[in-house]
């Protein structure tokens, strides 16, 4: 009877083991990020948290997601390689949530799921996460990605005035600092949006910051760009005289050179040395001894 007793105890204790566990579960650390409208019409949420040290590995844990949101997007566990790999994970819907459990061999986890619950309004658009606050974080942080083409993103709580990233886009961010376990809170947002680019796409339209005026810097006003205008156009037809004035004079230098080659070769013919045929009258070559029009021997001089 005694040893029946202690095999039910045993038992018991195996039992009751990771209810106790989960109890303990806390974070050491929690850096949560919300991207509305990134590759998604909808809030990319991306948990990425760590295990308090005093929690025995591995560690089953549960977290709470948006029912709306449905299965997880991704839940991953940080190994030591430095990498993240795909967890098994179990779902069951609790009222407006989804408790997400799974065991973990290492502390850091990685989360992610979509939230649809952006509401639009024309150009007017606001969404509200909620943190259900079922476990304790010793240190929690918060940044919010603001849409590449969005402007005037307010919250209600202290955000600061955002950075931008390397990515171009800009990022708020709060420490909270020490959360404890049932301890909810909620951030809601706002910002304005015309169109519904995703802050992943490469299909973004440039355009001008401000209207440009004669006042935007490093424009000039026309008024004050016309001496400029004249000025160049008055360097262009100066330059244009000049090749033009020294072309014509080496044309005409090159038509008196030609003209002075046909003195000098009109110089060298001398009616003087010329032979004329007493038959016919016709002019003789130098060097002829008959007249090549009538055949008659011509009569040269000794």
């Amino acid at each position: 009877m005694p040893r029946l007793l202690l095999t039910m105890v045993i038992v018991l204790f195996v039992l009751i083991q990771p209810v106790q566990a989960q109890n303990s579960i806390s974070f050491d650390q929690m850096n949560l990020k919300i991207w509305p409208e990134y590759d998604k019409p909808s809030v990319l949420v991306i948990m990425d948290f760590f295990l308090a040290s005093d929690v025995n590995l591995p560690a089953k844990v549960t977290v709470k997601i948006p029912s709306a949101a449905g299965d997880p997007n991704s839940v991953a566990v940080r190994e030591l390689d430095g990498q993240l790999y795909v967890l098994d994970y179990q779902i069951e819907k609790s009222g407006d949530w989804l408790n997400v459990s799974f065991t973990t061999p290492y502390p850091e986890i990685w989360l992610e799921y979509y939230d649809p619950s952006i509401i639009t309004n024309n150009d007017n658009r606001s969404f509200t996460y909620l943190w259900p606050g079922d476990l304790a974080v010793k240190s929690f942080s918060i940044e919010v990605q603001q849409p590449r083409t969005a402007s005037q993103m307010i919250f209600e709580k202290n955000m600061g005035n955002g950075i931008l990233g390397s990515d171009n886009l800009k990022y708020f961010s709060s420490n909270l600092g020490a959360v404890s376990e049932n301890t909810p809170f909620e951030l809601k947002m706002t910002y304005i949006k015309t169109d519904d680019v995703l802050s992943s796409s490469n299909e973004i339209t440039v355009q001008a910051s401000e209207p440009l005026t004669v006042q935007t810097k490093g424009r000039l006003p026309f008024v004050q760009m016309l001496p400029y205008l004249i000025g160049g156009l008055g360097l262009i037809l100066l330059a244009l005289g000049v090749f033009w004035y020294f072309q014509s004079k080496t044309s005409a230098n090159n038509v008196q050179t030609r003209g002075s080659s046909r003195k000098r070769h009109a110089v060298v013919i001398d009616d003087e040395d010329n032979i004329y045929c007493h038959q016919c009258g016709k002019r003789a070559a130098n060097g002829d001894i008959f007249c090549r029009a009538c055949g008659t021997k011509l009569k040269t001089e000794n």
